[in-house]
């Protein structure tokens, strides 16, 4: 059966209709994709669902979607603990002269784990700043993802800017050995709350990718791509959703010189479009 990704985004988008109950929520970040270091008080919890569509591929008709089950407990009002599950579905088919049979696929990514250490808190410090690490354990993936989350609230905390420095090591089993590779991405934002419960913004993000487990082995750049777009939130006090759409820009680099690795300016790896909601509920 064809995957229609219009049919995809609307049911993201009537995902985001749901009413909640009434009151303002502090804790959750606006964004789409970017973490802040605004963190859960000590002893509440929270569980959130993501879900993120990807779409189109040089070359190849490319769907994905991936899920993510997170719980998330404040150990102290500085240190906050997590846990996830992780799985997924894709659908490839490459465009040819003769088309190949497309290729579908669903399989549990892994178990994973996240710790977040705030070492400035934005309310009564310059800059909010923490740092992030989750390890990530699958059927034939290992991943290692460090973050340093800053931000920083104005205007009576109704502006919002944040950035992530964001370092993933993953390593894939396949015939028989391990290969790995490597992510470095820089995530920037800003959002804005324009009324009771409602915030929207933008949020861009660079993304390098090196062959090879950096800084643990020798590593080789291979692509630089960009993404950017808008991003709407809705919160109260013990419920919040939000929805973001980032389009692929123009403006790979090939940082390997191998032929293909960029395709009219955009990555042939990445998707050009993709699509991430988050729900979170206070429990």
């Amino acid at each position: 059966m064809t995957c229609r990704p219009a049919a995809i985004l609307a049911a993201l988008l009537l995902a985001v209709t749901v009413v909640p109950r009434t009151a303002a929520a502090e804790d959750e970040s606006p964004f789409a994709g970017i973490d802040t270091s605004d963190l859960l008080p000590a002893g509440e919890a929270e569980a959130e669902q993501w879900l993120s569509w990807r779409h189109g591929r040089a070359g190849q008709s490319f769907d994905a979607i991936a899920g993510q089950t997170e719980y998330e407990y404040g150990l102290t009002s500085d240190l906050q603990l997590g846990g996830y599950l992780k799985y997924a579905w894709s659908r490839v088919r490459p465009h040819a002269p003769a088309p190949s049979p497309a290729v579908t696929g669903a399989d549990f990514s892994g178990v994973a784990a996240e710790v977040v250490y705030r070492i400035w808190d934005a309310d009564s410090d310059p800059l909010g700043v923490a740092i992030y690490f989750e390890p990530t354990i699958g059927p034939d993936t290992r991943e290692l993802e460090w973050k340093l989350l800053l931000h920083k609230s104005l205007l009576d905390e109704r502006l919002v800017l944040a950035a992530n420095l964001v370092l993933e090591n993953e390593w894939e089993h396949s015939r028989g050995q391990w290969d790995a590779h490597t992510e470095f991405n820089i995530l920037a934002g800003a959002a804005y709350r324009f009324a009771p419960h409602w915030a929207g913004g933008l949020e861009f993000a660079s993304q390098r990718e090196f062959d090879g487990a950096l800084p643990w082995q020798t590593s080789s750049a291979a692509a630089n791509s960009y993404f950017a777009g808008p991003t709407l939130h809705y919160a109260t006090e013990d419920f919040f959703v939000t929805l973001g759409v980032q389009a692929q820009l123009p403006w790979a680099q090939n940082l390997s010189g191998t032929p293909g690795e960029t395709v009219g300016g955009y990555a042939h790896e990445e998707e050009r479009y993709r699509v991430r909601m988050r729900i979170g509920i206070e429990l």
